[in-house]
């Protein structure tokens, strides 16, 4: 079975319990045997529930040992050849989709099955050959 990859929105939904999607996402998050968690999820996670979602930073530091604890969660640093691969997208996309082409060329070097709720990550994905999660 391949490993889940969750992209940024997931972690949020699955945090938050009153977002439109926290059911959805904590079922996948919950099902999954892997999971790769890349660091440019987690800094983007970090980023929105601090700074955009004002979630208070001792609830944040218990959720990330909640995950660094998880026995199935692997923290990865992106894999340099994605990183090349990510800026290889760039040639025909937009900066403003850099960290998502960081993401999906993560998923494509681990196998990892990516789970997002981001439409256009989605499309992406599927030109690319990469498992989605939800359909």
């Amino acid at each position: 079975m391949k490993p889940l990859l969750p992209d940024t929105n997931v972690l949020v939904y699955e945090t938050v319990e009153d977002s439109p999607n926290h059911e959805k996402a904590s079922e996948i998050f919950d099902s999954a045997r892997s999971i790769i968690l890349p660091s440019i999820v987690l800094h983007e996670y970090l980023w929105v529930m601090i700074k955009r979602l004002q979630v208070p930073l001792d609830f944040m530091i218990g959720k990330i040992d909640e995950y660094f604890s998880d026995r199935r969660i692997r923290y990865v640093a992106e894999p340099p050849d994605a990183v090349l691969d990510s800026l290889e997208l760039l040639k025909t996309g937009s900066v403003r989709n850099l960290n998502d082409y960081l993401i999906l060329s993560t998923a494509v070097r681990y196998d990892a099955v990516l789970a997002t709720f981001d439409g256009e990550l989605v499309r992406m994905a599927e030109n690319l050959g990469v498992e989605v999660v939800p359909r």
